[in-house]
């Protein structure tokens, strides 16, 4: 037998060896007791996020997720959007069998060119209308992204002679990043991470008298969510993002859109900023979780050309950022958006879901109000009642995840490929805690 046979990619270990470790690696996971895997959760990792559950997930599909202890789950969260397709998508997964059968070089460092990043980027174009496209990694990289560029386009292109100013809104969530963990309003996430990065100014969600009074002539750019999730699904008032565009224009202000909640679907729509039309088309656009149909981090932002060109060679940049396995994965993810018809789907399932939720709030001492679009729904709790963490208790004990978002809203955002039935379930659940 030849070297080539019994050695891969020169390891120290034989072709057999290898694949014998492999195994005994992932079954090691696999049959890792609730109790173990609870420990080491409590013992070796930091305790930045609570765990709703006691009983580990060990395998998911669809909309639907299964635990150590035999318990199935409806997935009523999509890890904050980031499961749009669902768990395990097969499009993806067997995108990610042939680039891995086929040893494919999963990262290079962006220095070297590679195909899948290049059909990664035309796809990702031809899809949205821009010409131009940053990849990176996390969610929250979208935004800090678009900041430096918008920096960089305030101070080189509008040449402001002051302190380059973003405005931003109460309620937002852009990620968790010194520069926009500043802009939480929970005391938490802020206590002891100070000082702040300057250039930030805070004004009210939906308030168009707020907008024209915070803008200046050092302002560079408006971040906002088309859509506010983390903040409670918060919706701002009909014609409100068609006058910001109009001002912002007026007084060559760049508007940011963070869609990395709301885009690939979510709301009815490709992106959440197509409800208002064409004239609220952002100038730069984040995007992340679906993206990648939660197999692998993938984000970024999107923008015209002369933008997109104000980042040179060593101006920015991330290893992994674009790296051919995670372009692989979007490239196909990209594809199964556009053939499950996603924001076609998300906007009829809405319209039932948004229906049924609220003959069930008619009828419910516990409910203040639903709220939505497509679907990314908010359940707004009666205060003085069990607040959204009590409830995200009873429904994970009857087998569905609801999560709680500033106490008293429940945040319902299940895979859009959720099938009726998965709906009808999770409405079943809905009525036996709400209404009894």
């Amino acid at each position: 037998m030849s070297k080539t046979d019994t050695k891969i990619n020169n390891s120290m270990l034989g072709r057999s060896e290898i694949q014998s470790m492999a195994e005994k690696l992932y079954l090691e996971g696999l049959n890792l007791s609730a109790t173990e895997t609870i420990e080491l959760l409590k013992s070796t990792v930091a305790h930045n996020y609570g765990l709703l559950s006691q009983d580990p997930v060990i395998r998911a599909e669809g909309a639907w997720l299964y635990t150590r202890n035999g318990r199935k789950i409806f997935d009523g969260v999509a890890a904050y959007s980031a499961a749009n397709l669902g768990h395990n998508h097969p499009l993806v997964r067997e995108m990610l069998l042939h680039f891995l059968a086929h040893q494919s070089p999963t990262v290079l460092g962006r220095f070297m060119p590679d195909p899948f990043l290049a059909l990664f980027g035309r796809k990702i174009t031809e899809m949205t209308g821009y010409d131009c496209f940053l990849p990176a990694n996390g969610g929250v990289e979208a935004p800090e992204g678009a900041i430096k560029l918008a920096r960089r386009w305030g101070n080189n292109i509008k040449k402001v002679k002051g302190t380059p100013e973003i405005i931003y809104f109460a309620g937002c969530f852009h990620g968790r990043t010194l520069t926009v963990t500043q802009m939480l309003g929970d005391d938490i996430a802020l206590d002891g991470f100070g000082p702040y990065v300057p250039g930030f100014k805070k004004i009210p969600f939906g308030d168009f008298a707020a907008l024209k009074n915070a803008v200046n002539e050092n302002t560079i750019a408006i971040l906002i969510e088309p859509i506010q999730g983390e903040g409670g699904i918060n919706i701002p008032p009909d014609g409100y993002l068609q006058e910001l565009h109009n001002y912002a224009r007026k007084n060559n202000v760049l508007v940011i859109y963070d869609e990395v909640q709301t885009g690939w679907g979510r709301t009815g729509k490709l992106f959440a900023w197509e409800h208002d039309g064409e004239n609220c088309r952002p100038d730069i656009l984040c995007f992340g979780k679906s993206i990648s149909a939660g197999y692998a981090p993938v984000s970024g932002i999107l923008a015209r050309k002369e933008l997109m060109d104000l980042f040179g060679p060593g101006s920015h940049g991330s290893t992994f950022g674009g790296c051919p396995i995670s372009s692989a994965i979007a490239y196909a993810a990209l594809h199964a958006i556009e053939m499950e018809k996603l924001p076609e789907q998300a906007s009829e399932k809405g319209k039932y879901l948004m229906t049924e939720l609220q003959k069930i709030a008619d009828k419910s001492p516990h409910i203040e109000s639903i709220r939505g679009k497509g679907l990314m729904i908010g359940i707004e709790l009666k205060k003085g009642g069990p607040d959204g963490h009590h409830y995200s208790e009873i429904f994970m004990e009857k087998g569905m995840i609801v999560k709680d978002t500033h106490e008293w809203v429940l945040r319902f955002t299940p895979p859009i490929v959720a099938s009726k039935d998965d709906l009808d379930y999770a409405l079943k659940l809905m009525r036996e805690v709400f209404i009894g």
